[in-house]
């Protein structure tokens, strides 16, 4: 072996341990980063009105892959097929938000649009969850 294949795999030995040595230190620190968990959203199908002020109660349950429900997390509800938004609510300690679209869809053709594609419940995700989307169908009545 000439000396020069020795200096090389010698320099190559100290660049794995000076890499190894910046990850144990990332470790320790908490540095690394860490793998966001998927969470399950779902949307309900909901019933709107026609009589007096058009409305529908939208809900929305969002839980991790063990079932559990997670808390204070905002849901925004949205037209399927516009993106337009009913509003947002937030999650309770069951992972379920609620919201009463009141007077959001007294416009007749956000009410069309939403009883022909439904609406859209969307989780942005945080630092610790990843986000999800779900779709929830939206009925209208006459009562």
């Amino acid at each position: 072996m000439s000396p020069m294949s020795s200096d090389a795999q010698q320099f190559q030995e100290w660049q794995e341990f000076q890499q190894w040595k910046q990850l144990q230190q990332q470790h320790s620190s908490g540095d690394l980063p860490h793998e966001k968990e998927n969470v399950i959203l779902t949307a309900s199908t909901v019933r709107g009105s026609l009589i007096g002020m058009a409305q529908a109660q939208m809900s929305a349950n969002l839980t991790n892959a063990d079932g559990t429900g997670i808390k204070a997390q905002p849901i925004s509800f949205v037209v399927t097929s516009t993106n337009q938004e009913f509003g947002r609510a937030t999650t309770d300690s069951n992972g379920d938000a609620n919201l009463d679209s009141g007077a959001n869809i007294s416009d007749p053709q956000l009410m069309a649009s939403a009883a022909f594609s439904g609406y859209t419940a969307v989780y942005h995700g945080n630092a610790t969850y990843n986000p999800a989307k779900a779709r929830g169908k939206y009925i209208v009545g006459l009562g």
